[in-house]
């Protein structure tokens, strides 16, 4: 006797094909196990492999992230230290021409040359001077040698500049080291 089934029956656990409409074939669901204690353990099974592959993923991401930190330190100056280049070279030459017994107006001349275009360059790279010449002195950007007695001047404002500060932005790079005004003695 025939079936009434034209397809054959579905084995637990097993995806099988059936034909469709237009005669290809389409994938039918697993059929539920029997067993609700397999069932449990399949699940379990699936989702330590899920957490595993997870736990994988997420490791080489920080492994990965680490290096890439690690090489955009390690060349994050490149691009500045390729501007230094040529005032080296400036240098070079300047050092050149004094051995070489060029008159010293030609060789003062060459490395103020020099100081001007390291001053663009830091310019160019955010790093400004901090003013401190006959300004009143501020211990955020100053650095106190000393102080000097000066008639007519403000007390505790800058007389001598012994060192010139610089900022990168709002950022102190190194405070500017300045001689004050002394208060005046009795």
């Amino acid at each position: 006797m025939k079936s009434k089934h034209p397809h054959p029956p579905v084995e637990s656990g097993k995806e099988s094909t059936t034909p469709d409409t237009k005669g290809t074939a389409q994938a039918t669901p697993p059929a539920v196990a029997a067993d609700p204690a397999e069932q449990a353990a399949a699940e379990i099974a699936s989702l330590k492999d899920q957490l595993l592959r997870a736990r994988a993923d997420f490791e080489n991401s920080r492994k990965r992230l680490m290096r890439e930190k690690e090489e955009s330190l390690r060349y994050a100056n490149q691009a500045i230290l390729a501007d230094l280049l040529p005032l080296l070279d400036h240098l070079e030459l300047g050092l050149q021409a004094a051995s070489a017994g060029t008159d010293v107006a030609s060789v003062v001349a060459g490395v103020k040359l020099i100081q001007s275009q390291f001053e663009r360059f830091l310019t160019e790279h955010g790093v400004t001077p901090i003013e401190a010449l006959g300004k009143p002195f501020d211990p955020n950007w100053h650095e106190a040698l000393g102080q000097e007695p000066a008639p007519g001047k403000p007390e505790g404002s800058v007389l001598h500049l012994r060192r010139r500060g610089f900022k990168l932005g709002d950022r102190l790079l190194r405070p500017a080291s300045v001689v004050t005004v002394a208060p005046p003695s009795a």
